[in-house]
């Protein structure tokens, strides 16, 4: 069973985050999505862990009214919300 943790790490994998140049850009915005949207998604979205990485960008998306301010600026950044 995955953690939250790798979920979203996965999650954002999915919808583009690890477009960068370099394994260190990759890197760091992997922390900055971990730092920015960990707890948006324990808050809102823990009840889709198992569900599939696009499931929870849904989810996301569903909530993007509710998402705290750093998470939804990141995920606007790597183009996940519109």
């Amino acid at each position: 069973m995955l953690s939250s943790r790798v979920r979203l790490f996965a999650t954002l994998l999915a919808i583009g985050v690890t477009l960068a140049p370099s394994l260190g850009a990759a890197q760091g915005r992997t922390k900055k999505a971990d730092d920015a949207c960990t707890p948006d998604f324990n808050r809102l979205c823990k009840k889709f862990d198992q569900k599939g990485d696009m499931v929870i960008l849904g989810c996301f998306k569903e909530h993007k009214d509710r998402l705290s301010a750093g998470c939804r600026k990141y995920l606007m950044e790597v183009g996940a919300l519109n």
